[in-house]
């Protein structure tokens, strides 16, 4: 097995501070060891230091430390640093032999480039840390030419045989910790791998949570919340702010039947529904919400809370609502004049009645208008062709027609259309409008009542206003009034006849000249529609 490493366990370490550094902390303790023995050899055997060659071996310590600062051990190869130990066998082996019997502690420390050599994954190291004291012990006395007595071979055959044995020792030990430190490793980036899929995980759930437009509701078994996505908390603040019951907290209702209705209360009782209905708010203006839950469980199978999904249908529930009034009211706006004009031709039979086929041919009229307007609203295509007209002319003709229909309710019209006033509209599209508004000021007002029609100039333009003493509207009404088909709750029980399409074709018309249409109303009191076009 290969190792570059400079001493195995603290690679991390000397990954950080640089090789030369490493080198130089690896060689230190031998140096600070060696020099401790010079300075009792100093102290207790002066002698020795007088010897030349002893002195000799003391200064290649020095250069030995020297190197492993200076090198620039970059620049050679992985490998080049194990000369450093193994040159500190063959040293050290020389000063024990020159200091003789005095320094044979020097032996000892050969244990620190054993160490050195022997603590790697490096099966090379190992055979060099073995026969490193090995070649130092026994080279020594023949390199400086001394005799080596009998008694002395123990001690140079022991003593590496006891390095030896400390070299395999550090080996295995080494050999474990670099199996555990790959494991672990191997772990650490498993659970880097798992981490940035959990985020990654997460990140896709936040994104799908904040993307869907439905409020998911993620809670415990006691109701208490573990997740909600910004559709959901949008939803709860704005019922926070409605009277009545919130759906969207546990244990929120008011008595015992909204609490059993309650969906938070019955995903915490263990049930799972889908497309459960609830509304919000007043009975005027509720939210509507279909809301979807399911439980959760642990491992063991028992319930850990809940996920709710609360869906605003609001508008859906509306439209059908819509859908529902548009077709009553289409149904009989067209059956009552179908029922007339069959009526009338049985009783004609064969002999022609002039007043009877005046009547046929007023429903008849009455079907075509209401099949144009119909045509109009589902086409959102009005063409305006402008000329010059005489808007005073316009408004006072169609205030005669519509006397007739008001004479029959005892209507007063009062006319305060000011003379003279010319515009450039579609006289035909413009008439129409103002014959839907006195239609709608006639059909709502009661009898003995007043409608007013007044055309006034103004910088730039005209301003047209007709005004009832009728039923008026309420703000929520005021609001929906030029939706397509909308008709109030008191027309609809009154059964006052209309498609609810009156508003919003003359609103189509006076935008389609460039103008604007406002309506203020008050309940009991009337209504006024003000048009207001420049020119």
């Amino acid at each position: 097995m290969q190792d570059t490493s400079v001493f195995m366990p603290l690679d991390d370490f000397f990954g950080n501070i640089g090789r030369r550094k490493a080198i130089v902390v690896c060689q230190l303790p031998l140096t600070l060891a060696m020099g401790l023995i010079i300075l009792f050899v100093v102290l207790f055997s002066p002698e020795t230091m007088a010897d030349t060659a002893f002195q000799l071996m003391l200064v290649v310590h020095v250069l030995m430390f020297a190197a492993c600062a200076a090198l620039p051990w970059n620049r050679l190869p992985p490998w080049s640093f194990v000369l450093i130990p193994m040159t500190d066998f063959f040293v050290l082996g020389l000063t024990r032999e020159l200091g003789g019997p005095v320094l044979s502690v020097v032996t000892l420390l050969m244990v620190f480039p054993v160490i050195w050599l022997a603590v790697s994954a490096s099966a090379t190291r190992l055979v060099l840390a073995i026969l490193g004291p090995l070649g130092g012990i026994i080279a020594s006395p023949y390199l400086l030419g001394h005799e080596v007595a009998q008694a002395e071979l123990i001690r140079m055959i022991v003593v590496p045989v006891i390095l030896a044995g400390f070299a395999l020792t550090a080996h295995l030990v080494a050999g474990v910790v670099v199996r555990h430190r790959d494991v672990q490793r191997e772990k650490d980036r498993e659970l880097v791998r798992l981490h940035k899929a959990t985020q990654d995980h997460q990140q896709l759930l936040d994104a799908v949570l904040e993307t869907v437009n439905v409020g998911v509701w993620a809670m415990d078994a006691a109701g208490d919340d573990i997740l909600t996505n910004h559709r959901f908390r949008t939803d709860r603040k704005a019922a926070q702010q409605l009277p009545g019951n919130n759906p969207f907290f546990a244990a929120e209702a008011h008595d015992v039947t909204e609490l059993a209705e309650s969906p938070a209360v019955l995903a915490m009782s263990g049930r799972s529904f889908t497309n459960k209905l609830i509304r919000v708010g007043s009975e005027e203006r509720p939210m509507i919400f279909s809301v979807a839950a399911r439980q959760f469980h642990d491992d063991a199978g028992r319930a850990k809370g809940s996920v709710l999904a609360f869906t605003d249908v609001t508008a859906l529930v509306t439209a059908l609502e819509a859908k529902d009034k548009f077709v009553a009211t289409v149904s009989h706006e067209l059956r009552t004049p179908l029922t007339s004009m069959l009526g009338y031709l049985q009783l004609m039979g064969d002999e022609p009645n002039p007043a009877f086929l005046k009547v046929i041919e007023r429903n008849a009229h009455r079907l075509l208008t209401l099949i144009n307007d119909l045509l109009l609203v589902a086409s959102e295509d009005l063409e305006i062709r402008r000329k010059p007209a005489n808007l005073s002319h316009l408004l006072d003709k169609a205030t005669r027609i519509a006397e007739q229909e008001a004479v029959a309710k005892g209507i007063v019209i009062n006319d305060r259309i000011e003379a003279g006033i010319e515009a450039e509209v579609d006289a035909g599209q413009f008439t129409r409008a103002v014959d839907q508004l006195l239609s709608n000021a006639i059909k709502f007002s009661p009898r003995g009542s007043e409608v007013t029609v007044a055309l006034r100039k103004q910088e730039g333009g005209f301003i047209c206003s007709i005004s009832d003493q009728g039923i008026g509207m309420t703000t929520e009404e005021q609001e929906q009034a030029f939706t397509k088909f909308f008709r109030s709750d008191h027309a609809m029980k009154t059964a006052i006849p209309g498609a609810g399409l009156g508003l919003s074709i003359s609103k189509a018309i006076v935008e389609a000249h460039g103008g604007q249409i406002d309506l203020v109303s008050s309940p009991g009191k009337g209504t006024t529609v003000t048009v207001n076009v420049s020119r």
